[in-house]
């Protein structure tokens, strides 16, 4: 990459933490390969298959973890307890349990979750069905709701 680019690169980051925009849904990326990658989602395009099954999947980790199911590889092993899973995301939300952490909190009530995809269902109470039907739980990620607003 040329001295050129890189500034030229280092001065949209500094800029914004988040320079590359998703042009279906004006998602923010940090990275410019992201940004490509999420894109598949919009264009449909699943270019790397399971030579055992034939499922497709949009990049080549996502492959790569599934195949872990057709080996039944679970590399990463919980230190408390010893039970093993495919996936170190896994083996870090299960930790949680043993170590009682809830870093996600209901901004409405306080209450506290292992996962934020836990926490997206719980918001579902503190709003209308209107909102509910607006809103599904996956959509929910970048909404911070507020008491009263």
């Amino acid at each position: 990459m040329s001295q050129q680019a890189l500034e030229s690169t280092d001065v949209k980051i500094s800029n914004c933490s988040k320079p590359f925009a998703c042009t279906e849904c004006n998602k923010l990326f940090r990275q410019l390969s992201t940004l490509t990658n999420h894109m598949k989602i919009h264009t449909g395009e699943k270019p790397y298959k399971c030579t055992i099954c034939m499922k497709e999947f949009r990049q080549t980790t996502t492959l790569s973890n599934h195949m872990k199911i057709h080996t039944g590889e679970k590399p990463f092993s919980c230190n408390f307890c010893d039970k093993q899973f495919r996936q170190l995301s896994t083996l870090s939300n299960h930790k949680k349990i043993h170590t009682g952490e809830k870093p996600f909190e209901c901004s409405v009530c306080g209450k506290q979750f292992r996962q934020s995809s836990t926490l997206n269902s719980h918001i579902r109470i503190h709003s209308d069905d209107k909102f509910s039907s607006l809103y599904p739980p996956s959509h929910l990620d970048n909404i911070d709701l507020i008491s009263g607003s």
